[in-house]
């Protein structure tokens, strides 16, 4: 039968010795994984997008049945691949399924592939049956492909390139188009992985230190510390905010900062961590105006608003209006947490006291100075 006319089943059959088992299955998979270019239809299987299938004896043979099955699966591949070692050099059975090849008029079709082996040159690791009949034939001499001076890779591409008929060149630098893509892609899923790993397993820390307005007041009670929902706690006399830990994901979004105390001006901020997995905030609290103002009115024994009384506290004088109020705004500096008032008015007797503040809406009573020579 023409060979042109033969409907084969395998793309090729890979003969060798059982000690080069490793070889064999080596270049069967990397076969099989091949994907062959769009302008090459797969004749073999219809549909399939690979160079396959690849018969290998030993994986696809049931023991002891080998005589007519190994004839029957050399006869329905297109390609014999032998491998050619020092191993297969003594191999009866590699030289009689290259002998059947022959016999059947594919010479052509057979594929040497070359072990490398420092004590023995190519053509001494061919099967027994072909060093003889290229010694009767030297006219039709098969070149083989040396692993060894190749390397794996272009080993396989030069394999594959003789099965499709196909320039080793231009499936070269398809074969290296598709490794840089692979490493490539490869690269892409690391790096995205690493960054989703980053995003969403390491969490955002968030340090914040609290710079509190000087003054001579008290710093009593706590900071609270609003991050995110998330509320922390620390005394106004040390105010320390170390190591706040937000889900990773925050670091894309706005990171909303909320801080109060006592007699303090709350801080409200808007930050945004970045890609970072730190951020150092610093707040600056101002004191607020609690003991700032004192507000009060001044009445005489009648319950009468008095007007033209004198105020003085920390240094400051302020004199009642037409209904006995007054007001004494302090700046920081003079702001206490107690402060002496002093009240003058002539024709009454003054008053002399000490108020705690805030003091507002604070009420005195003046009484008339029944010595005073105007009464």
């Amino acid at each position: 039968m023409n060979n042109s006319q033969i409907l084969y089943r395998n793309y090729a059959f890979i003969s060798y010795s059982h000690k080069d088992m490793a070889v064999a299955k080596w270049l069967q998979k990397k076969l099989e994984q091949f994907k062959l270019p769009t302008e090459i239809h797969n004749e073999i299987d219809d549909g399939n997008k690979y160079l396959r299938p690849v018969f290998r004896d030993q994986s696809d043979l049931n023991t002891g049945i080998l005589g007519d099955e190994l004839l029957k699966n050399l006869e329905e591949s297109k390609f014999l691949i032998l491998i050619c070692s020092k191993n297969s050099a003594r191999s009866q059975w590699v030289s009689d399924e290259a002998k059947a090849f022959v016999e059947m008029g594919r010479l052509e079709r057979i594929i040497p592939v070359i072990v490398p082996d420092s004590d023995s040159d190519e053509r001494e690791q061919f099967p027994i049956y072909l060093r003889n009949y290229f010694e009767e034939n030297p006219d039709k001499e098969l070149l083989g492909v040396n692993i060894g001076e190749t390397g794996k890779a272009k080993a396989l591409i030069r394999v594959v390139s003789r099965m499709l008929g196909v320039s080793f060149d231009s499936l070269w630098k398809r074969h290296r188009r598709q490794t840089r893509n692979r490493v490539l892609s490869c690269v892409v899923t690391v790096v995205t992985a690493l960054l989703a790993t980053y995003v969403f397993a390491i969490p955002v820390t968030v340090d914040v230190s609290v710079a509190m307005q000087y003054s001579n007041l008290p710093t009593s009670g706590n900071i609270t510390l609003d991050v995110n929902g998330g509320e922390y706690s620390s005394p106004v006399a040390k105010p320390e905010f170390d190591k706040i830990r937000l889900p990773g994901y925050k670091r894309f979004s706005d990171i909303k900062v909320r801080a109060k105390a006592s007699f303090f001006i709350p801080v409200d901020t808007v930050i945004s961590s970045g890609f970072g997995s730190s951020r150092d905030i610093v707040l600056n609290m101002c004191r607020d105006s609690s003991f700032a103002f004192f507000n009060g009115t001044v009445y005489d024994e009648d319950m009468n608003p008095l007007p033209g009384v004198e105020v003085s506290l920390a240094g400051y004088t302020v004199t009642t209006g037409a209904s006995g109020e007054f007001t004494v705004s302090l700046p920081l500096e003079s702001q206490r947490i107690e402060h002496s008032i002093v009240l003058s008015k002539k024709g009454y007797k003054p008053i002399i006291r000490d108020d705690e503040t805030p003091g507002t809406e604070l009420k005195f009573i003046m009484h008339r100075n029944l010595n005073d020579s105007d009464r």
